[in-house]
């Protein structure tokens, strides 16, 4: 860059190509305005779809039929047990009257002395579920009995609970210092009588029923069996009545004597039977709806507040007189005052339109229309008609969507932008070349005027140096 005082002379070089570029310039300033202009309608075109979208979430939401058949169970005495309901139960009153309940087999070895560092020895356990009846073990068809090997290098108390415990063998194993020493204590995983235990072993010391060895661990209460484990709590089925029908279950947690109910059985309450109650719960269905009325407050609010205009300011928002947000104000408008079938419309179930074109919740009136299925016929529509979630969603789906009404207008923004940015390299490339004519023209006339200078100067000291002569 040439120095601002070149060859000496008085010219500022710098100072006027940088007032020449601030005029050349001009053009790249007012696109970097437009451009400005342009980023904060895309924003805000954004901002709406992103309302939209949020309207459309919930308007589907309202479109599943799901929402309109939740059930909700309670009973009468909570002692006694808890519930929970899924779509698929039937409203109705059910007596419950709990006679005992389930409970799991404890059996327990001898104390071994030395704690969990006993050597038990080792050898194959066999563990196996089922139910004793009659003198005779039945296994239980829905378990496998499983095998579970015990090295000698690993033959402790400790080391047959761990090797239990992963096995996966339907039963978990504990142990339990007495203060006279220490015992594995299995518990079986499942209650009820058809998850009893039969142990078996083949002992290393060849002697499988003695009580020596891994063979002290065994387990057989049929007839003609041996137990060298002790059974400290005894398995126990749940009993109970429903509507006076006996019920007996392996397991606390009845899922399927109910259709759609799970019933977790707490204590007994014989003699004294409650009453679990199955009806309907418009909890979700109104929580819905709701969010749809606020959702769609949001997307107004938010096309209110990009097309406004301050009259204090004389200055308009970002999409002010925008053709495209005035036209999806309308057709919101549209979508939440129209009737799907004469009389059925968000108006019938007590959402009102306000002076400001925001919606309103009645909430009595709604709890009403959820009652009596009129919420439901008015989102889900009917045989040849269409819902008003349904006609929301794809309303939205038209505007939001890449061929949409906003779609469009935004691919259209984005097309404009990039012509922009290329207008804008192109322009600095010139505005460079610009400056470095500028810069080549002002050097050559500070060359020009620094020649002459020398030139006058020589001129001056050569005529200063003539003989004067007097007259």
């Amino acid at each position: 860059m040439a120095s601002s005082l070149a060859f000496g002379t008085n010219l500022d070089i710098n100072s006027i190509v940088t007032q020449l570029m601030t005029v050349e310039k001009r053009p790249l300033t007012l696109l970097s305005e437009k451009q400005a202009k342009l980023e904060t309608k895309i924003s805000s075109y954004g901002m709406i779809k992103g309302a939209m979208s949020t309207l459309q979430t919930a308007a589907e939401a309202l479109g599943k039929a799901e929402i309109f058949a939740s059930r909700k169970a309670t009973i009468a005495d909570s002692a006694v047990a808890t519930v929970a309901a899924s779509t698929t139960a039937t409203p109705g009153n059910y007596s419950i009257e709990v006679s005992s309940l389930a409970r799991a087999q404890v059996t327990a070895s001898a104390a071994f002395a030395g704690g969990s560092t006993a050597n038990v020895g080792s050898g194959t356990l066999t563990i196996e579920l089922g139910s004793y009846s009659g003198g005779a073990f039945t296994a239980n068809p829905d378990k496998t009995a499983v095998n579970i090997n015990i090295s000698s290098g690993a033959a402790t108390l400790a080391d047959v609970r761990d090797a239990i415990n992963a096995a996966d063998a339907g039963v978990t194993a504990s142990l339990l210092n007495d203060g006279t020493g220490t015992r594995l204590v299995l518990t079986s995983q499942d209650g009820g009588t058809a998850n009893t235990v039969r142990i078996t072993a083949a002992d290393g010391d060849g002697n499988n029923t003695d009580n020596a060895g891994l063979s002290r661990l065994i387990y057989d209460a049929s007839t003609g069996g041996t137990s060298n484990l002790s059974e400290k709590v005894t398995a126990s089925d749940a009993v109970l009545k429903i509507n006076g029908i006996d019920v007996t279950s392996s397991s606390n947690t009845l899922t399927d004597t109910i259709e759609g109910v799970t019933l977790t059985l707490k204590s007994t309450n014989v003699g004294n039977p409650t009453t679990l109650t199955v009806g309907a719960d418009y909890t979700g269905a109104k929580s819905a709806i709701e969010k749809l009325v606020k959702s769609y407050n949001d997307a107004i609010l938010t096309i209110k507040n990009q097309t406004s205009y301050n009259t204090t300011t004389q200055t308009g928002a970002a999409l002010n007189g925008e053709s495209t947000v005035l036209s999806l104000r309308s057709r919101l408008a549209s979508a939440v005052t129209e009737e799907i079938a004469p009389g059925v419309s968000l108006a019938s179930i007590g959402v009102s339109v306000q002076k400001d074109g925001s919606l309103k919740i009645d909430s009595d009136k709604l709890t009403t229309a959820l009652e009596s299925g009129a919420a439901k016929s008015l989102f889900m529509g009917s045989t040849g008609v269409t819902g008003l979630a349904s006609k929301i969603d794809s309303m939205i789906s038209s505007v939001i969507d890449e061929d949409g009404l906003i779609g469009n207008r935004l691919e259209g923004m984005e097309e404009t932008k990039k012509a922009m940015n290329r207008q804008r390299d192109a322009l600095n490339v010139r505005m460079e070349q610009i400056e470095a004519r500028y810069r080549r023209q002002f050097t050559a006339l500070d060359s020009l005027i620094s020649s002459m200078n020398t030139t006058s100067t020589f001129l001056t000291q050569q005529l200063a140096s003539l003989p004067t002569y007097s007259s």
